[in-house]
């Protein structure tokens, strides 16, 4: 790679969400990233419409302006209705307290999303942003990797760095150059998706709601403030060119709502699709979010799988060029995120299959099971519940609560307010102990922590006699709360904040601490292909 050009430590192709949380993350860390995307500006229509508590708490660590958590409102829960206009199958939101100190799902407005993680990319900076870049081909080797492009002067920019990130989307150029294939879970449909304001009087059912009817199959979403959505799914036959026509829309609109009560914001047709990549990682070349996988929108998580990647992936990363971890500590990204995000594509899918029924006899058959199951109490009624843990990869094998979020409960910050555990404690490794598992901690254990940039604390200022350690201040007993569930007596929570594993005694503690710097530290020789270069056709 050529020296006369400023190297950075990543390069991110792809300026949305995703791309532009990872960015926010690592640059937080003090690597030099550098964000690229070929469009103009922010796109200014609504896409994805829900996000839920567990990626809330990755965008915490973005440090966005309050302005936009601000902006967000607690989802209305989903009803299901079937063929006769009963209810078949239901999503009750949760009540409070809120364990990860946010509610499961909240409803947003990606633009605005998009403009407060752009104003926290600005402040940082570690962090510079390029709009209308077209990458015209990728290069990579032993050394690093090379982007070339085309700016919005037309004028040819190189760029080195030693890992590149594709964010760019379902028809990923990064992972084209990669050489990362998909594998298609078999499910494709056209819908047609209307995003609305609400300015007029119109009878429209409290709650969110997928109306299950062979007729015409359709949801409806309540979002923020007078936000209206509807996604309507094309029958057989239909063209989808003929609803790119306003007064097309509007006649299909027409068997939902009032028309003359909204505002229409913007209306697409989509092909939904449920697609995998095979694998993630081409040596220094790594895709994430719609790259990686697309899903239908049946249960909220596109984005929220997207942001997900970015929190798994941003951490490993960080301890990969701050900390000199074995670069393959990036190979876990996969082995971790795509089980988990392949069966929450499965579940979306299944749930599109649920709604999207045309067969009318089929759907009888579906009422009658889900009814049944609603009135026995067996169907799950939290959306949460389709959301795996995380299994494999860098998790203790022997602790029970291993791949689960860790709660975010209310803490004492340096100047005494209670504020939610992320905004005090950063995104580093983190034990949390009660004090008698601390007393005689090995040195060799304290600087293999100290090592990846660990964290240790006590709960509620309990007396150790180290100075190594700081205290966690609960303004409940949360914390104090979940270690006796467990049975344990200390936890390790990862910089995702997905538990490690628990420990009951010091000497546990002590093998998952070292266990954990071994495996991030453990050298290993990568191979690279000797031809990585990729040109643009």
């Amino acid at each position: 790679m050529a020296d006369s050009r400023t190297k950075y430590d990543v390069v991110i192709v792809g300026m949305g969400p995703v791309g532009a949380t990872i960015a926010c993350l690592l640059g937080r860390e003090g690597i030099k990233v550098r964000v690229v995307d070929r469009e103009a500006a922010i796109f200014d229509k609504p896409r994805a419409i829900v996000l839920d508590h567990e990626v809330l708490r990755t965008l915490q660590f973005c440090r966005l302006p309050q302005s936009f958590f601000d902006s967000v409102s607690p989802h209305t829960g989903t009803d299901f209705i079937g063929q006769q206009g009963q209810l078949i199958k239901l999503f009750d939101p949760k009540a409070p307290p809120f364990e990860m100190g946010w509610p499961p799902n909240v409803m947003f407005i990606q633009p605005e999303l998009e403009l407060a993680l752009a104003q926290a990319m600005a402040s940082n900076p570690f962090i510079t942003t390029e709009r209308c870049f077209n990458v015209t081909a990728i290069d990579q080797d032993e050394s690093g990797v090379r982007v070339e492009g085309t700016n919005a002067a037309g004028k040819h920019v190189y760029t080195d760095a030693s890992y590149l990130i594709g964010a760019d989307g379902a028809n990923s150029i990064v992972r084209s150059a990669a050489g990362l294939e998909v594998e298609d879970l078999d499910f494709a449909e056209w819908w047609v998706v209307v995003d609305a304001w609400l300015v007029g009087e119109a009878h429209l059912p409290a709650k969110t709601t997928q109306f299950c009817q062979t007729k015409r199959p359709a949801t409806y979403v309540v979002g923020p403030r007078n936000l209206r959505r509807w996604e309507i799914k094309l029958l057989p036959g239909e063209d989808p060119a003929i609803f790119r026509d306003p007064a097309a829309v509007n006649r299909l609109l027409a068997d939902f709502v009032n028309v003359s009560a909204l505002d229409i914001w913007r209306s697409a047709v989509y092909r939904f699709q449920a697609v995998v990549a095979q694998r993630w990682r081409n040596e220094r070349l790594l895709i994430a979010g719609d790259a990686a996988h697309t899903m239908p929108p049946f249960l909220a998580q596109g984005l929220c799988a997207g942001l997900r990647d970015a929190a798994n992936l941003s951490w490993k990363l960080a301890q990969v060029l701050r900390r000199g971890a074995d670069p393959a500590l990036l190979d876990t990204f996969e082995q971790e995120r795509k089980p988990h995000v392949t069966e929450i594509v499965r579940h979306a899918k299944n749930f599109g299959l649920i709604i999207g029924e045309l067969d009318p006899d089929k759907a009888a058959a579906r009422d009658e099971l889900l009814e049944g199951q609603l009135r026995d109490g067996s169907a799950p009624t939290v959306r949460q519940a389709f959301i795996p843990n995380l299994s494999g990869g860098l998790l203790d094998d022997h602790s029970e609560k291993a791949g689960s979020p860790f709660i975010q409960p209310l803490i004492a910050s340096d100047d005494g307010a209670y504020v939610l555990m992320d905004s005090a404690v950063d995104a580093e490794f983190v034990v949390i102990a009660r004090s008698g598992l601390l007393s005689a901690m090995p040195d060799e254990a304290l600087s293999a922590w100290e090592g990846i940039g660990g964290k240790i604390f006590t709960l509620n200022h309990e007396p150790t006699g180290q100075v190594r350690f700081a205290s966690i201040s609960e303004k409940g007993s949360e914390i104090s709360d979940w270690l006796d569930l467990a049975g344990s007596e200390a936890v390790i929570v990862r910089p995702d904040r997905y538990v490690y594993g628990t420990a009951t005694n010091s000497t546990f503690l002590v093998d998952m601490m070292l266990d954990i710097a071994k495996n991030i530290s453990r050298k290993k020789v990568d191979a690279y292909p000797s031809d990585g270069r990729w040109q643009c056709h």
